[in-house]
């Protein structure tokens, strides 16, 4: 029997604060609908509200890429 693969969904409120710590200053939540809208992070609306919620694994690679340093070739 194959286990399932869960990826649970992080609320826009905690999404928020985790970008906030990575970003100074924090992006607005605006920002962050833009980015799921134009696919660098990936989630969806939930509910009756349409509230949106970004896959934990799609926070983690976002955070991931922005934080490693990025590596520049001289030119000789």
């Amino acid at each position: 029997m194959q286990l399932l693969n869960f990826d649970p969904l992080i609320k826009m409120s905690e999404v928020e604060v985790i970008l906030g710590k990575v970003f100074v200053p924090a992006p607005s939540r605006p920002t962050i609908v833009a980015w799921l809208e134009g696919g660098t992070l990936d989630g969806r609306q939930v509910g009756p509200g349409n509230n949106w919620f970004v896959y934990q694994s799609s926070l983690q690679a976002f955070i991931a890429q922005v934080a490693s340093p990025r590596q520049y070739k001289m030119a000789a």
